[in-house]
């Protein structure tokens, strides 16, 4: 009887880590963002531009495209979420890798005393973050995120412009499957975002 279930654990154990890997693998990568207020700014607005200088549109990477991993997010979609510090979160799906970005600095520059916009009506500034690197792919058998983004700031007719650099890596162990890819997102774009300096926005006069 012993010997039996010796020999079906280990089976078992395969079907079960086979069906996770499955299920995960179909969901879609889910990225949150905690935003740290950061210091006060002169209160105004701004219109708020992402632009995707990526040389790969795609978020997987190209060794966890090799392995068929994150199958949900392939097509560059993404769910998100904004996990406040007030601890309530609000929570968006299907986004594009811009559309996160955007979402998360435009919550960072509401804690900032800023308002992001699409439009250039009554906007003080125009702040353009260049996404030049976001992507979670799989160096030997960890999971492995990098983020790197560019903050320009200027407004149209003025010779005013600022630049802010930030990135960030994130491993996270690959566990079963794909499972892990979320989390690492997260803090690579967490610490990524958070690290872009807006201070010079003050030096525009709304």
């Amino acid at each position: 009887m012993t010997s039996g279930v010796a020999k079906i654990l280990p089976s078992l154990a395969l079907t079960l880590l086979l069906a996770a890997s499955c299920i995960g693998g179909a969901k879609r990568l889910g990225l949150s963002y905690s935003p740290i207020p950061g210091a006060k700014l002169d209160r105004g607005t701004v219109q708020l531009v992402i632009n995707d200088a990526r040389p790969s549109k795609s978020i997987v990477g190209p060794e966890a495209l090799r392995r068929d991993l994150f199958k949900g997010s392939q097509n560059g979609l993404v769910d998100f979420t904004v996990k406040l510090p007030t601890g309530e979160t609000v929570s968006r799906s299907s986004l594009t890798v811009e559309a996160a970005v955007f979402e998360a600095v435009k919550e960072r520059l509401r804690l900032q005393g800023v308002t992001a916009q699409t439009g250039v009506s009554g906007a003080k500034a125009r702040v353009t973050v260049n996404i030049a690197d976001l992507v979670i792919d799989v160096q030997g058998s960890d999971l492995s995120s990098h983020v790197r983004l560019e903050a320009v700031m200027d407004r149209p007719g003025l010779e005013l412009v600022t630049r802010t650099w930030a990135e960030a890596d994130s491993s996270k162990m690959k566990l079963i499957g794909d499972m892990g890819g979320s989390e690492s997102v997260s803090e690579a774009l967490t610490l990524a975002v958070n690290r872009l300096d807006f201070s010079s926005l003050d030096r525009f006069q709304q």
